[in-house]
């Protein structure tokens, strides 16, 4: 009981006062610089909104250069994203996140209400999900790179001449992932006849620097210069900023999927609780954004020309 007196009626430094009555209720997680736990978790959470404002503006940075070139290659976008993009695995990619969004907010809740094992469910189902994204998107990456669509010196896509070499005809997801399954990775199948010819129609609707640099229905192969060079003008911005764009975008699901292993070990340990759920809160709204910022991209890049035809 002497112990505990002493304690009530002096603060760190020794000396008598209600400061040590204060350090003595004070939450184990309150951080010194604060007066409150309430004023610690609003500082938190002010702090992670000022992060987000941030975030906004690095992606609104790409979105405005997306909106600049979709407007002056317009059917070169569209087309690009019709060949180029399956968009039954881009419609996947956002049921998942969707998905990985409800479990986020369930954990949150799970925090708030001192529930420790559904928290530690919730965060795991959460990194699944995450998971599963980003396994669909190495499916979409992993194509790209083998029909040459990643930009670069090796890039070529709808050359003006000859088609692409090396790269074959175009294959469904499933014998797609068969095949790579098999060992057979960078092989793609050679080329149906009819497929590989190169379009000799005639576009009206090819104009200015979307003709391809030759007359509406010519076919002249240019030997001097590189597939790359013969692409579709405009299609190595388009797949410039898809690149840009969804792989900043899963590389901030990396390091979300990162702190989650940090959050659940705190889990297992039982420091979330009624009383201190600050950390789980803040990610929830870090992970919400990235859910929302894939939202916006997913029509931007899978949902644009559907039908489009080849400029």
């Amino acid at each position: 009981m002497a112990i505990e007196t002493e304690t009530i009626h002096h603060d760190h430094s020794g000396e008598p006062g209600h400061g040590g009555h204060h350090a003595h209720l004070e939450h184990p997680r309150h951080q010194s610089q604060f007066d409150t736990m309430d004023q610690q978790k609003d500082a938190s959470g002010l702090g992670m909104w000022v992060f987000l404002i941030q975030e906004i503006m690095f992606f609104g940075g790409m979105f405005i250069a997306y909106l600049v070139y979709r407007n002056r290659y317009f059917g070169t976008f569209g087309y690009a994203s019709e060949e180029a993009l399956r968009t039954f695995l881009g419609a996947c990619n956002t049921l998942v996140l969707i998905c990985s969004s409800l479990t986020m907010a369930l954990a949150v809740n799970a925090a708030q209400r001192g529930h420790r094992k559904s928290l530690m469910r919730f965060i795991v189902a959460t990194w699944l999900l995450g998971a599963v994204f980003l396994g669909i998107k190495t499916i979409e990456y992993s194509e790209k790179y083998e029909r040459r669509e990643v930009p670069g010196a090796n890039f070529c896509f709808e050359p003006t001449g000859t088609p692409c070499s090396n790269v074959g005809a175009k294959e469904d997801l499933f014998p797609m992932l068969k095949r790579w399954a098999g060992g057979n990775f960078g092989h793609p199948p050679s080329p149906n006849p009819e497929v590989a010819a190169p379009d000799s129609q005639p576009n009206a609707g090819a104009t200015g620097s979307e003709s391809h640099g030759t007359q509406a229905g010519s076919n002249i192969q240019l030997p001097e210069s590189s597939e790359r060079e013969r692409s579709l003008p405009g299609a190595e911005i388009y797949f410039s900023l898809y690149f840009a764009l969804t792989g900043t975008h899963a590389l901030h699901m990396i390091v979300g999927m990162g702190i989650m292993f940090w959050l659940f070990k705190n889990a297992k340990n039982g420091v979330y609780n009624e009383t201190y759920y600050t950390p789980i809160e803040n990610f929830g709204l870090y992970w919400h954004f990235v859910d929302i910022v894939w939202i916006y991209l997913f029509p931007l890049f899978y949902l644009i020309d559907l039908h489009a035809v080849k400029p």
